[in-house]
Order: C-alpha cells, then sequence, then structure tokens
C-alpha cells in the first residue's frame, strides 16, 4: 500500500503545535504521511512527539519583514522542498505560507489548500493602506492557483471576494479549526468568590488590550471586589504590540493581574467567572471557543468572528469595538447579574462550543475536504 503523503505549513513551530495537533493526529491514524514545515521555534521538539510526524525546518521563512530578497529565498526553498517531498497535497496556513507556499506548490506541482485565518494586523487602522493592497494583490496571485480556499468565517470570505482576489467557486468556510471539549472541560468548584475576567491573548492594540484595562478601571471604581487578569505575552516587531513599558504601568496601578504566558490555560479559565476578548477582528477566537466549551460566559466585540461565537444575552454579551464604556457596561452588567443567571449563561457557552466548535464537528469537515483532494492510490482501492 502506497502512503499517502500529506505537508502542513505555517510560521511558527507553536502555531502548527496549539492548533493542528488533533487534525495531524487524525491524519496519522487515516494512514498519511505528516510532514510540518515552518521555521522552528523551540515547539518542533512537541511535533515530533507524534508517532508518524516528521518536522522540516524553514530557515529561509520570516513572519515579519518585507524584503523582497527574504521572500523569494522563502518561496524558493518552499518550492524546492516540495518538489523533493512530492506530497498528495500542501495545505497553508497563516499570511506568507499561504502566499509564498500556494505559488511554491503550484512551481513543484502539488495541489494546494490555504487557510485564511484573518486579517490581523492589516485589518487595524493602523496598516497602511498600501500594505494591505500589496497583500491583497500577491492573494489575488496566489489563491488562484490553489485548490481551495477555507475561511473561517463568512466576513472574511465576503471581503477577498470583494477584492476580487479568490473565485466563489474555491471557497468553503469551516468554522475554527476545533476544540478538544473533553481536554476544555468544565471544571468543578474552580470558580473562586466574586467576579474575575480573564483576558487570554497576544497583548495587541487590535486584540483591545487597551479597552480592557481601561474598562477595569472603570467597572473597578464602582465594584471593587472584581478582579481582571491578562494572560499573554507583548510580541515584539508586531506594530500592534504594546510595550514593555505600558504593562508595567498597568501592573502598577493595580488595575489588573498580569499572569505572563501559559501554554496551558485551563487552570487559569477554571479560575475566571468570564472570558473577555474584545478585539477589533478575528478569523474565529480560539481563545473564547476554549473558555465557552469550560463552562464560562464571554463577552466580545461585534466584530467579525468574534460575533459568530456569542448569541446576545444566551451564552455571554456583544459590545461594540474600540468602545471601554461599553465593555465595562457589560462587565458590571455580570457582576450584577443573578449568580443563578451567570451560571445558566455558562451552561449556554458549553452546549454551543460541543454542539457547534468540537473537533468532533469541525475536523470532519477538514478531513473531507483533504480526502475529496488526495484520492486514494488505485493499488489502495
Amino acid at each position: 500500500m502506497i502512503t499517502r503523503k500529506i505537508v502542513l505549513v505555517a510560521n511558527t513551530a507553536w502555531n502548527l503545535w496549539n492548533f493542528r495537533r488533533a487534525l495531524i493526529e487524525r491524519l496519522v491514524a487515516g494512514g498519511f504521511e505528516v510532514i510540518c514545515m515552518a521555521p522552528a521555534d523551540g515547539y518542533e521538539v512537541h511535533l515530533s512527539t507524534i508517532a508518524g510526524l516528521r518536522f522540516v525546518p524553514l530557515k529561509k521563512l520570516s513572519r515579519k519583514g518585507l524584503s523582497i530578497v527574504g521572500n523569494l529565498s522563502a518561496l524558493i526553498e518552499l518550492a524546492k522542498l516540495l518538489r523533493k517531498e512530492k506530497p498528495s497535497l500542501a495545505v497553508f496556513y497563516t499570511v506568507k505560507p499561504n502566499i509564498f507556499g500556494c505559488l511554491a506548490a503550484a512551481r513543484a506541482g502539488v495541489p494546494a489548500v490555504a487557510t485564511i485565518e484573518g486579517l490581523g494586523y492589516l485589518a487595524s487602522a493602523a496598516a497602511p493602506s498600501s500594505l494591505r493592497r500589496l497583500v491583497f494583490r500577491m492573494y489575488g496571485l496566489a489563491l488562484r492557483l490553489a485548490r481551495k480556499v477555507v475561511f473561517l468565517n463568512r466576513d472574511d470570505r465576503a471581503e477577498f471576494l470583494r477584492h476580487r482576489v479568490v473565485a466563489s467557486e474555491k471557497t468553503l468556510i469551516i468554522r475554527g479549526t476545533g476544540v478538544d471539549t473533553d481536554h476544555f472541560a468544565p471544571v468543578e468548584d474552580g470558580q473562586p468568590p466574586g467576579p474575575v475576567f480573564l483576558f487570554i491573548g497576544r497583548l495587541l492594540s487590535d486584540k483591545g488590550i487597551r479597552e480592557f484595562v481601561e474598562a477595569a478601571r472603570i467597572v473597578r471604581a464602582a465594584a471593587p471586589e472584581a478582579r481582571f487578569r491578562l494572560l499573554g505575552s507583548t510580541d515584539a516587531g508586531n506594530p500592534a504590540s504594546i510595550d514593555g513599558d505600558e504593562l508595567r504601568r498597568w501592573i502598577d496601578t493595580q488595575s489588573i493581574e498580569y499572569l505572563g504566558q501559559s501554554d496551558d490555560v485551563r487552570t487559569h479559565i477554571a479560575a475566571a467567572g468570564i472570558v473577555v476578548l474584545p478585539s477589533y477582528r478575528e478569523g474565529m477566537p480560539r481563545v473564547l471557543l476554549e473558555g465557552m466549551a469550560m463552562g464560562k460566559p464571554v463577552i466580545t466585540t461585534d466584530s467579525v468572528g468574534c460575533r459568530d461565537t456569542v448569541e446576545e444575552g444566551r451564552n455571554g454579551l456583544i459590545v461594540p469595538p474600540e468602545d471601554a464604556e461599553a465593555l465595562a457596561a457589560a462587565m458590571l452588567r455580570f457582576i450584577r447579574m443573578p449568580a443563578v443567571e451567570r451560571e445558566q449563561m455558562g451552561r449556554h457557552s458549553r452546549t454551543k462550543a460541543l454542539a457547534e466548535f468540537s473537533n468532533d464537528v469541525i475536523l470532519p469537515q477538514y478531513l473531507s475536504l483533504i480526502g475529496a483532494i488526495v484520492q486514494p492510490d488505485a493499488s489502495e482501492r
């Protein structure tokens, strides 16, 4: 029997380990030889523990930077590796792998799937319009070469169609990467007394981190018992990242508790009452889905991706983006809400996560897509 080979490419090994692990394990169980390609960042050690997976480091691909020489080198490196490996399919994640990967796959004669998981900094007001135009032009060149393009929400798909960078018939929507709802499960007696609001994510302005801190200041004036926790790190080199001095000022004023970064967020979610993500835009916010799976109500914004996680008043609350006062009002509403109502919201969160975003719901959609492209060899039938 000929083993089918599939390549997964992202801009960090961390991304593949944290977001693609369950898919990788199911592909291996289904008889695929899986090759992961990304710049080495330490998480390749974790990936290498998965039986049936091989990690190939990308030495030329950088998350950041617009160097023509550097990006051309990354494209050439990917094309050489794909020609060498001759996979049945290559699946790309994150902006640069999507663009350069699809171009490289076409040069290597390998079918490609691109995965659009949001626009991130490009969608923010801080991003130069010239940069947005450039990236969409590059996407237009690359995505016409892809076999399929996966979006996590309707809004991002509509924007790409509006910019005419992808044909409608090539697109499909798969709502997230899947959540392990056994791993992320409610913990009995995990919530301490008093309201605890938890923000999880990189400390970027477009994640709404400043609105979270300002809302904390407003709420503490009316409800001193409320606690506000940040779990995540700054992102050096990202134009949207807050700097260390600003973070230290927040800590010094005691408006927030800074928890640092963690590879296992479950303990922190269990100790929180509400998970908050006031982001300006997401693909499908995994931190909210993990909080929901653990039975927590959520507060998020009426923005792309974020709004898809919440049924207003049922499993959480939705506020306008970039509005600290509205966020504070929602937090105060939670504080003043009867405990039984908060608990009911948490149960609805868990139910929604199971029904719409669990691995058992999401991963079969990816496997079906892959199976439709990678037909078994004739000797296997």
